[in-house]
């Protein structure tokens, strides 16, 4: 849990709506600094900490998750929103996250199976691989939630705890793979896809290599 006080990172901050709600929870003497790659992202998430009147305990900054602006141990805590599935190292960016927290300090990262992806389609087999091999070219790294405890109990962290969530998608006009997926002329009514979301926490015990 974090304390009031605490600084904070988070990588892959996107609009800034999961960095606001952290900065609640470390109070107006903590700090949350949110990273994304995508300049326009960083621009809305500054505009919203403007609207909500928290520009004193959030900062963004526009940087590559592989190559993070602080020195060593700089932050309480960290954690990183389904950004290693981007990433062809992810375990260059993982160690990034690692080297910028503190001793004893708290690391998370969520991130997407997308092999669990399911979807209810006409032609199961074929439609089903159809949409696993679309979500292949839309994230570099489709597998890296099921990698996640691996990379976490590598670089020795401790007391490891691993969350699994379905996330799924009931509106055919919405679905983000059955528009991938699905075959000219069938019947859209009712469609429903899923997939596993996995988050595994740890806490940093050793220094990064």
């Amino acid at each position: 849990m974090l304390s009031p006080g605490q600084r904070v990172l988070d990588v892959g901050c996107g609009t800034g709506t999961g960095t606001l709600a952290l900065a609640e929870l470390v109070g107006s003497c903590g700090m949350v600094c949110g990273v994304d790659y995508d300049v326009v992202m960083i621009e809305e998430a500054q505009r919203r900490a403007s609207v909500d009147g928290l520009d004193n305990r959030v900062s963004y900054h526009q940087a590559n998750a592989a190559v993070l602006p602080w020195p060593d141990g700089y932050f309480d805590a960290s954690r990183s929103d389904r950004v290693l599935q981007h990433m062809l190292d992810p375990g260059r960016a993982f160690c990034e996250l690692l080297r910028v927290t503190q001793q004893g300090g708290r690391v998370v990262v969520i991130d997407g199976d997308w092999a669990t992806l399911s979807i209810d389609p006409d032609e199961a087999e074929s439609e089903t691989r159809q949409a696993y091999f679309q979500e292949t070219l839309r994230v570099a790294n489709p597998l890296s939630g099921r990698c996640l405890q691996r990379m976490f109990e590598r670089h020795g962290l401790l007391n490891i705890a691993i969350d699994v969530q379905p996330v799924f998608e009931r509106d055919a006009d919405a679905n983000w793979c059955w528009q991938q997926s699905r075959t000219p002329g069938s019947d859209a009514d009712g469609r429903f896809a899923s997939a596993n979301i996995v988050m595994v926490s740890g806490r940093k015990v050793s220094r990064v290599a």
